[in-house]
Order: C-alpha cells, then structure tokens, then sequence
C-alpha cells in the first residue's frame, strides 16, 4: 500500500464536512489559508507531516487512518465516545 494524495485530500475533506467547517474555518483553525487546504482536499498538495497530525489531533483521527485510510473511522469514534460516556458518567456519580 502506498500514499495516495487523492484519498488523503479526500478524507479531509469528509472530515472537515463532517465537523460543519468551510475551508476557510479549517484554515484559519490550522493557520493555513484557503487556498492551501483547497489544495490539499483536492490532492494538488500534502503539507508537511506537522499539519497532517494537525489534522490528526484537531479531527481525533489516527494518522494511519488521515494518511492511508487504514482503521474504521468510524469504530474509532464509537469508541471514544464510550470512554466519554464512562467518564461522564463517573463525573455525575462523584458530585
């Protein structure tokens, strides 16, 4: 399996769909311009690795999964979301 600029544009730009953001929002939050994160969503370029794990912690995705489309997403989410109801839940019951 090899990177594939493509894919990497294109998980992006699900994610920043996904979380209700415009480029110009992502952007801003990743201190890029518009013109750049168009770029990368369209595959015409990758950043450095700084802004893919950016990306990776703004998003809560694994780098396996923003640069190689490895893991289910998805599993992941559902997972992190358990740990939070867990440590909400623990939070209510200590008050």
């Amino acid at each position: 399996m090899r990177f594939d600029r493509n894919n990497y544009g294109s998980r992006i730009r699900n994610l920043r769909k996904n979380h209700g953001l415009t480029q110009e929002q992502l952007a801003e939050k990743m201190n890029v311009s518009t013109p750049y994160i168009a770029k990368i969503e369209n595959g015409k370029q990758t950043g450095p690795v700084e802004l893919a794990v950016e990306f990776a912690e703004f998003f809560a995705v694994s780098l396996d999964y923003l640069l190689m489309g490895k893991g289910d997403f998805a599993e992941d989410q559902k997972h992190r979301l358990r740990m939070a109801i867990s440590l909400l839940t623990e939070l209510e019951a200590s008050l």
